[in-house]
């Protein structure tokens, strides 16, 4: 499957970190709060803030860095989400 941009994930959906268009200090931060290479993740929220679960972490990211981070769709929103 083709990497999006991350804030392209309608809410709820599962989607695998593909890669990042962010400089070294913002991806050394994402990867201190668990968003490592392959990682699965969540999109909680669209918007400002955009919320990514990772594991069991809720992570506020801004609308323009979600621009910036790639991911591969690997499934729809979770039942009983939009």
């Amino acid at each position: 499957m083709t990497p999006v941009h991350l804030d392209a994930l309608a809410e709820g959906s599962l989607a695998r970190l593909h890669a990042t268009d962010l400089d070294p200090e913002a991806c050394h931060q994402l990867r201190a709060l668990g968003m490592t290479s392959d990682c699965q993740l969540r999109l909680c929220k669209k918007g400002e803030p955009c919320i990514v679960q990772v594991r069991s972490t809720r992570i506020g990211i801004s609308k323009a860095v979600a621009r910036r981070i790639f991911v591969v769709p690997i499934g729809g929103p979770l039942p009983g989400q939009a």
